[in-house]
């Protein structure tokens, strides 16, 4: 919330906060349900609260990356978690095409959190 307060300097915003975040935007081939009900929230969001912009953040300890129960746990996560920002960002730009979206990865920088601004244009990951 800090960070959304002071950093992007949003006084309201709606949020949906879900263990593996964007991921369950991306499992529609695997999860069809998930994938489902998550674009289903995202559209009652964006048709009740007409955002301005969208932000999609991902964090290094997100426990869904990190147990792989419902995905195929290979490679660097990081890297996993930032080509599902990407994925999901390519997806609200389908459905939204004016609307910004701003990615970030949360890291844990000794005492503090770490919020690096990732690119949300990369290339979906397939």
């Amino acid at each position: 919330q800090e960070f959304l307060h002071r950093h992007l300097g949003l006084d309201t915003y709606e949020l949906i906060a879900i263990p593996g975040g964007p991921q369950v935007l991306t499992l529609a081939d695997y999860l069809p349900k998930f994938a489902w009900a998550g674009w289903h929230w995202v559209k009652f969001l964006m048709d009740v609260a007409k955002p301005q912009r969208v932000i999609l953040i991902a964090h290094e300890s997100c426990r869904w990356y990190r147990d792989g129960r419902f995905w195929q746990h290979t490679g660097d996560l990081r890297k996993r978690q930032v080509a599902d920002l990407a994925t999901v960002a390519a997806g609200i730009r389908e459905r939204y095409d004016s609307l910004p979206i701003e990615c970030y990865f949360a890291m844990h920088d000794g005492a503090h959190v770490a919020f690096d601004a990732v690119s949300p244009s990369a290339a979906p990951r397939r």
